[in-house]
């Protein structure tokens, strides 16, 4: 049983445990959003020293530690101006140095190895085809020969893709009962021509994690850990794998919390740490544009067309949420078990929360 599978299960035992237990309170007083002081190289300041109102910023805790709007809750984190303002836990507090299951949110990352990969020279563009790379995958139904790499990006390769049922073309066959997770995600019905559909999968980022390995000759979570990981000072993380040792580009990806506000802090800043260019200026503009207007879709980041902010989005209220222009970085996690997930959540209460932090900004 692999680590992905043993997660499902932890994760069932807990909602039925939860379920048990739902008369109990399951958070934390509130007791404050003070930073502890880490030796983790993140600089602390406070929301007044930062132009955000500190009673506006109480409010939002006071909602994110309530037990009836927000019960699955976790953290909530507020960088500013590249300081961490706020930060507080509502299960443990001993959850700022666990590792917490991005979910999807997982997949905006995958977009960021593939942008430090094209920035090497590995690959010419997103204009590349798939089977330029990885051709060994496909099988014989040479339309699918014109996926490009902005169709998996895009998520609009046109392959078969369903989340119902255990065996059928979707997730738990993808990572419970392949064999080889390329050529399975390869071997799906092209039920649309290629760029012409956008389907939401957790099949196509698999893609760009093989045609990562392939181009590196690394697993993509070693080459995370080298160009990415490594220099924002990110070293306790858990990457899985699927058995046939291709990292998954959907999900399995855990970090710390503080870690994915690391995340949302490089790409605010344009991929610049420390002075250095992590990813280039010109890979997160482009990723984090609008290319699949109706479904709010960058190369795997959602995108507000109407707003300033994108974000990565995971399962059940995972958020790395930014804001450029005021130059501010939100992350939540949460319990995925219940929780409305990726679709819908935004425009939901997690929306509120988040127009509500930056509505706390008066300079």
């Amino acid at each position: 049983m692999n680590r992905l599978t043993i997660s499902i299960f932890l994760l069932a035992a807990v909602w039925l445990l939860s379920s048990c237990l739902r008369d109990e309170d399951l958070k934390l007083p509130f007791t404050g959003y003070v930073p502890t002081q880490l030796d983790d190289d993140w600089p602390l300041s406070s929301p007044e020293a930062e132009g955000m109102d500190a009673q506006a910023i109480q409010d939002v805790y006071a909602r994110v530690f309530s037990e009836d709007e927000f019960p699955l809750a976790h953290s909530l984190l507020i960088v500013r101006n590249g300081k961490l303002v706020a930060e507080a836990y509502c299960r443990d507090e001993r959850e700022q140095e666990w590792f917490h299951h991005l979910q999807s949110a997982t997949k905006s990352v995958t977009s960021l190895l593939l942008g430090i990969a094209i920035d090497q020279g590995l690959v010419d563009s997103v204009n590349t085809r798939v089977y330029d790379i990885i051709p060994e995958h496909f099988d014989d139904d040479v339309r699918k020969r014109a996926i490009t790499l902005y169709h998996v990006l895009t998520m609009q390769t046109g392959l078969h893709w369903s989340e119902t049922g255990i065996k059928t073309a979707g997730t738990p066959a993808l990572y419970l009962y392949t064999k080889n997770s390329l050529s399975y995600v390869l071997g799906n019905n092209l039920d649309h021509q290629p760029g012409t559909r956008h389907n939401y999968n957790d099949g196509d980022p698999q893609l760009i994690s093989g045609v990562i390995q392939k181009l590196t000759g690394m697993t993509m979570d070693a080459f995370a850990d080298t160009h990415l990981f490594r220099p924002l000072g990110i070293s306790d993380y858990q990457w899985e794998q699927h058995h046939d040792g291709v990292t998954f580009g959907a999900f399995g990806l855990w970090l710390k919390p503080r870690d994915m506000a690391k995340i949302g802090k490089l790409v605010k800043q344009d991929g610049i740490w420390n002075g250095r260019q992590i990813v280039s200026a010109q890979w997160i503009s482009e990723s984090t544009q609008l290319h699949v207007p109706e479904n709010y879709y960058g190369y795997y980041w959602k995108v507000r067309e109407e707003t300033d902010p994108f974000y990565a989005v995971g399962h059940g209220g995972q958020y790395i949420h930014i804001t450029p222009l005021e130059d501010l970085v939100i992350v939540i996690t949460s319990d995925p078990n219940g929780a409305l997930g990726e679709f819908g959540e935004y425009e939901g209460n997690w929306g509120t929360i988040f127009a509500q932090v930056r509505d706390a900004i008066h300079d």
